[in-house]
């Protein structure tokens, strides 16, 4: 069955208190617009059940027939959508107010993005940080520690509730803290739930004002991993290199929880920034959390290891242990930590860093996976490795699919190509990949 469904804009949260002439035209395109893929997003994210959804061709069946158009009322602006299932509705007829929130902040963020003030490497940063300015994250006073998380959006129930516990142990130690997190479900959620509890034992809100759940995604994964309910800010990147980037100039911090190929994707691109000779001396904690009797982690570090050897000691902390135990650890250590400035304008990021990863048959043909190459240059290599895995099984499954039984050839030394394939092969066995239609891997290896 199917209704129709009246959605107002937010004006605060796109333009400023009312839209111009102007702004409703840009609007009105920008939703007609196929590349913005906007019928497929505002699915996502009006669908209550979003946690049963992690392929964005189920959104895209299911929301096949909904149709959007503008629809002005008293001057306010409304999306009078038609032909919406009812079922993603969570009484059949209205949709929750978050999800209000969140189509018009993702508005802002693809139809009234800010245009780029200049081109070329050394602009990137700059122009990230002004996507950041435009959504007004940057422009609220004080802040206490900001630290990010990255990890699974498909995790153990005693995964999520070890991350749960770990952002109740954060924010009780240090109720002035927010959280960055990749804003959907599993990981991306637990650590909000734990603070949310955390926050209302210390009175933070009252203490030290609003506090935000801050939710970073990226368009082209945003129908599959649509934000929670618990986002309060959230901003959606043009590409994933964007918003890694973003995670961490916006973080004081960071800390990963086990996951699956995206996660090892954002480990390597960590590593890849603090193994920058520009990078050396800037204070940056990366920490791979994992609860007690894990081996998650310990089978991570030995897969650095025979890529790497030594080249990558120092550059992160792994921590097995009780939740509680890490939170007193990042108490203690963000005394002597300045966390007054929430833009560490001070890193330095390498073009390739920055650099979009188109994927391609081609393109992931053309990878480099071997010795015969600093260590840098690998870690950048493995990264889109991983990152072509996420977009084959996640982004555009369909990409995958055109192929049939062919696959892009992986070269590179054996054994880091062994290993390589190992890993993911153990990752889409614990559920933490989503499988192809012919559950094959989205590469192969000689």
């Amino acid at each position: 069955m199917q209704t129709e469904l009246k959605i107002p804009i937010l004006p605060r949260r796109i333009v400023s208190q009312q839209f111009s002439d102007a702004d409703i035209e840009r609007l009105a395109q920008g939703l007609a617009d196929p590349e913005n893929r906007m019928v497929e997003i505002i699915g996502a994210l009006i669908n209550v059940h979003k946690n049963d959804v992690c392929d964005t061709r189920e959104i895209r069946v299911k929301f096949k027939d909904m149709q959007i158009e503008l629809a002005p009322v008293n001057g306010h602006i409304n999306l009078l959508c038609s032909r919406v299932p009812r079922d993603c509705l969570y009484d059949g007829r209205n949709v929750i107010w978050q999800s209000v929130e969140h189509i018009s902040a993702v508005i802002r963020d693809i139809i009234f993005a800010p245009k780029h003030s200049c081109d070329g490497d050394d602009c990137r940063s700059t122009n990230i940080k002004k996507f950041v300015e435009h959504s007004g994250l940057m422009y609220r006073g004080e802040r206490g520690l900001v630290m990010f998380t990255w990890g699974g959006h498909q995790v153990p129930l005693d995964e999520y509730n070890f991350a749960k516990e770990l952002g109740y142990w954060t924010a009780l130690f240090m109720p002035d803290m927010e959280n960055i997190t990749g804003c959907g479900v599993g990981v991306m959620k637990a650590p909000f739930k734990g603070a949310q509890v955390a926050y209302g034992k210390q009175n933070s809100f009252e203490r030290f004002g609003h506090r935000d759940f801050i939710g970073f995604s990226e368009k082209k994964i945003l129908a599959a991993e649509a934000p929670n309910e618990l986002v309060t800010q959230l901003l959606t990147f043009p590409t994933i290199e964007e918003r890694m980037e973003a995670f961490i100039r916006a973080s004081h911090r960071g800390k990963v929880h086990p996951g699956g190929a995206g996660t090892v994707e954002e480990i390597l691109t960590m590593l890849a920034l603090l193994s920058m000779p520009d990078n050396k001396g800037i204070p940056y904690e990366f920490d791979l959390v994992e609860m007690g009797g894990g081996v998650y982690f310990k089978e991570l570090v030995e897969y650095l290891d025979i890529c790497f050897g030594d080249a990558l000691d120092g550059l992160y902390n792994v921590h097995v242990g009780t939740a509680r135990a890490y939170a007193n650890y990042v108490a203690y250590q963000t005394q002597h930590l300045n966390t007054r400035y929430l833009w560490n304008d001070d890193l330095v990021f390498d073009p390739r860093i920055q650099e979009p990863f188109e994927v391609t048959f081609e393109s992931m043909e053309g990878l480099d996976l071997s010795r015969d190459q600093e260590a840098f240059s690998l870690l950048i290599n493995l990264r889109r490795f991983f990152s072509g895995v996420v977009h084959l099984t996640v982004k555009d499954p369909d990409m995958l699919d055109s192929w049939g039984d062919d696959r892009p050839l992986i070269k590179g030394d054996k054994n880091i190509l062994a290993a390589t394939d190992q890993l993911v092969r153990k990752l889409a066995k614990q559920g933490r990949i989503h499988p192809s239609k012919s559950n094959k891997p989205a590469y192969r290896i000689e």
